[in-house]
């Protein structure tokens, strides 16, 4: 480990393939959200510049059918191959199998291990805390941050600038009943620049979820697809632009395609997107969605350590 600062921020978002040029198609090619707009021939762009590494990752990782998110998100916070460990592809929550790997081997437990700090900036609502663990549905970010020890982010941390839900601007939460005050997407990506780089922590994890992308996909909305996609490229956007990129870097990873062929309402084969700029945006590209938990090891400076799982 050196002695300069080194920050890590993953912008997690459900469901965003790297799909056709055609707009008509894929709204990722319409060039209305420049800091997305990775396409089979296009590159996204932001005021910082283009990403340091760009491309799509292997979401079926060896395993036919369909990649799912369960285990397409198992793999990214693991660095295990979730759907060779299953013998499939398993999609919603994590079940027996896939919670052991999570809570063995989540990427903010072994970095914490590693000694940097690590965090999940999503805010969780009352009912989440009302329920019993076990009554709990755990998603695997959830798992991941159950398996470290960290606490969960409550409204109260909401309310104080110190987390953000999984919506940015708090419209599908008042869809929901909740009575928060709307945000604009520059102020979520404000705190997630902040929440990126904790004060005192030489090196920082810190990881956000987006989920109503794949949602979008499935109801083949492309009005409500536009309006996620304008949400989160604002916000990464101001991220970029606020956060120190020499010590910091910004990855956006998803889990497997969807959003990005509006022509069906199902999952795709395409590869999973993945983007990177900052402090640790350079190296070889990486090829499928395990290589993420090594990228975000090598981008902080730290020795990966071994997980002792088959094919990770």
């Amino acid at each position: 480990m050196t002695g300069a600062p080194r920050h890590f921020l993953l912008f997690f978002i459900d469901g965003l393939g790297v799909g056709s040029d055609d707009p008509d198609v894929n709204p990722l090619a319409t060039g209305l959200f420049p800091s997305l707009s990775l396409t089979e021939t296009r590159t996204p762009e932001a005021e910082v510049g283009p990403p340091g590494l760009a491309g799509g990752l292997d979401a079926s990782m060896g395993v036919k059918g369909l990649p799912q998110s369960a285990t397409g998100q198992t793999a990214i916070l693991t660095g295990v191959n979730a759907s060779a460990a299953m013998g499939h592809h398993m999609s919603g929550f994590p079940g027996p199998t896939l919670r052991k790997i999570l809570l063995e081997h989540s990427i903010l437990k072994r970095l914490l291990a590693a000694g940097a700090s690590a965090e999940f900036a999503n805010a969780f609502g009352p009912r989440f805390f009302e329920r019993p663990e076990a009554e709990r549905r755990m998603s695997a970010t959830t798992l991941a941050t159950l398996a470290s020890g960290r606490s969960f982010r409550t409204w109260k941390d909401l309310l104080a600038g110190r987390a953000v839900v999984h919506d940015l601007t708090h419209w599908r939460m008042r869809e929901w009943g909740y009575d928060l005050p709307l945000r604009t997407p520059e102020e979520a990506g404000e705190i997630l620049a902040r929440q990126s780089a904790p004060e005192g922590a030489a090196r920082s994890f810190t990881l956000f979820e987006y989920f109503e992308t794949d949602r979008a996909g499935h109801a083949r909305d492309r009005e409500r697809a536009l309006h996620c996609l304008s949400d989160l490229d604002r916000a990464l956007r101001r991220v970029l632009s606020t956060v120190d990129l020499a010590t910091t870097t910004v990855a956006v990873v998803s889990d497997h395609g969807n959003l990005e062929d509006g022509r069906v309402g199902t999952h795709t084969t395409n590869p999973a997107l993945f983007t990177a700029w900052g402090a640790g945006a350079r190296g070889p590209r990486l090829e499928r969605l395990t290589d993420v938990a090594g990228f975000v090891f090598r981008a902080l400076d730290l020795a990966e350590p071994e997980t002792g799982a088959p094919d990770s």
